[in-house]
């Protein structure tokens, strides 16, 4: 079945067993509930690479009718469409002979890349490889300390050509790079088609297999509600829309636009949570539940929805939007703005390569910032990805307004602050926006589970606002040049 004589299959074994059971706990039960043995008793311990490597070599060395076999079988029983069990089985990619792409297959793909594409480009790299080898490149490469140019990219392109690996490694590749050009090109300026028929033509000329499942599939998808406040006077139009992560369409799942009293938002909310929960596309997600992704227009950014807000559950009992359901508050007057959507985009990048160079801390206000449209200005020129503002807002409504419309024209993808004007003890904010702030920025179910965790196990946290914007899941309004969509119940 598999070379287990082979290192390298035996390492790309190991990194699976790592990527799906992330800890001791979850592999005991794997182990115990698919071999029938005590992880303790098989290993001596130490940190979870090399727990898992120790039980890859039990099951080679096992004289107890166990098998590295036996292991991979129910690894691949309970996770049949991993990505390294292609890798592992196949003893070579492709023949030689039939390996290797030409110069002008090269050029054909290249002369679509410019400079400022290297970002994204890199990303696609590793993300390619990882998928076609089984190994991440830092790990299979590490004497290459950083990629810097789009010739480098293309060189260890053809270089991996050269060693059987080229059609599957180009074609992953380039099926990221698309990936990636449309997270950064939220609008659809760019026309990618070129991109996906040189993807095609490869596929076909080598065979190369259909792709394993992307990682996000491989945690699971998740679920999003977006439900966007449109002010019309003292009433909101309410659109709700549903996502889930790798749908290129949202979901239809029987919501429609509505118009109501900021109050009565919940009332409606309940209503479509679970028409959304009973969709076959929301109960295949990871949990089965949608996360809320709120589009407040500026002036209700600091409503305490959380509490005041109450959801009517499946017994029919109301609890508070904090308690029942993870959600996070968007900016409504974002949406549709292409010079905000295009920065905004910038600053997700960095935030999704892990880059924590853009977080900027505000302890006071000088009063040059509080001026109008200079905090704006000043995230702007900053490239801010993160802002923390430590300092309470001013009491003044005018000032408090301008400082928040700041924020949003900063094009910063995640703000926080405290709904206090009396200044607190700033460094027990601090500790809490550091502890939001600990985990991963760009997955929006984990980030809205961490500040309902963040509220509960704090008192100061109570009083933390956050607001977050991405630039590849907008809702789509009306077009309100087209009467048809601007028909609305009321």
């Amino acid at each position: 079945m598999v070379d287990w004589n082979d290192s390298e299959k035996r390492k790309a074994f190991r990194l699976a067993l790592q990527g799906v059971y992330r800890s001791p706990g979850e592999l005991a039960i794997f182990v115990d509930e698919e071999l029938n043995e005590h992880l303790d008793s098989l290993v001596e311990g130490g940190t979870h690479e090399q727990v898992v490597h120790q039980l890859i070599q039990w099951a080679r060395s096992s004289q107890e009718g166990r098998s590295l076999d036996q292991l991979y079988a129910a690894f691949k029983r309970n996770n049949p469409r991993h990505s390294a069990i292609s890798t592992l089985e196949q003893q070579d990619f492709v023949p030689r002979s039939a390996a290797q792409l030409t110069q002008g297959d090269w050029d054909s793909l290249f002369e679509h890349f410019i400079p400022e594409d290297l970002a994204d480009l890199v990303r696609a790299f590793r993300k390619g490889f990882k998928q076609a080898v089984g190994v991440e490149f830092k790990r299979a490469r590490p004497e290459v300390i950083s990629l810097t140019g789009l010739l480098q990219i293309r060189e260890l392109l053809e270089r991996y050509d050269d060693d059987n690996q080229g059609p599957i490694l180009a074609v992953r590749f380039v099926e990221s790079v698309i990936l990636e050009l449309q997270r950064s090109d939220p609008l659809k300026e760019r026309d990618l088609t070129p991109l996906g028929q040189w993807r095609d033509r490869i596929t076909q000329r080598f065979q190369v297999p259909p792709p394993g499942p992307s990682p996000e599939q491989l945690t699971g998808n998740h679920a999003y509600l977006l439900v966007a406040l449109e002010a019309q006077g003292d009433r909101f139009i309410v659109y709700p829309e549903l996502h889930i992560t790798g749908a290129a369409k949202p979901i239809s799942f029987g919501g429609r636009p509505t118009t109501c009293s900021f109050d009565q938002v919940a009332e409606q909310l309940s209503k479509w949570i679970k028409q959304a929960e009973t969709t076959s596309e929301v109960s295949d997600c990871e949990n089965g539940e949608v996360t809320l992704e709120l589009f407040l227009p500026c002036d209700h950014l600091e409503e305490d929805i959380a509490t005041t807000w109450k959801i009517t559950d499946k017994r029919k009992e109301e609890i508070a939007l904090g308690k029942h359901r993870w959600f996070l508050v968007r900016s409504f007057d974002r949406i549709g703005d292409r010079q905000l959507c295009k920065a905004l985009t910038e600053r997700w990048q960095k935030l999704a390569t892990g880059e924590r160079e853009g977080f900027h801390l505000i302890e006071d206000w000088s009063e040059e910032l509080q001026e109008k449209g200079a905090l704006g200005a000043s995230l702007k020129d900053l490239r801010v990805t993160v802002l923390q503002l430590a300092a309470p807002l001013p009491a003044d409504a005018g000032k408090r307004r301008d400082l928040l419309n700041g924020i949003i024209d900063g094009a910063v993808p995640i703000a926080l602050w405290s709904s206090g004007t009396e200044p607190g003890d700033a460094n027990t904010l601090k500790a809490d926006f550091n502890s939001l702030l600990a985990g991963d920025l760009t997955n929006f179910t984990e980030l809205a589970r961490q500040w309902r965790m963040q509220r509960s196990a704090s008192a100061s946290a109570k009083s933390i606002r956050l607001l977050c914007d991405r630039p590849d899941r907008w809702p789509n309004l009306p077009d309100p040049n087209q009467e048809s969509d601007l028909l609305v119940a009321s």
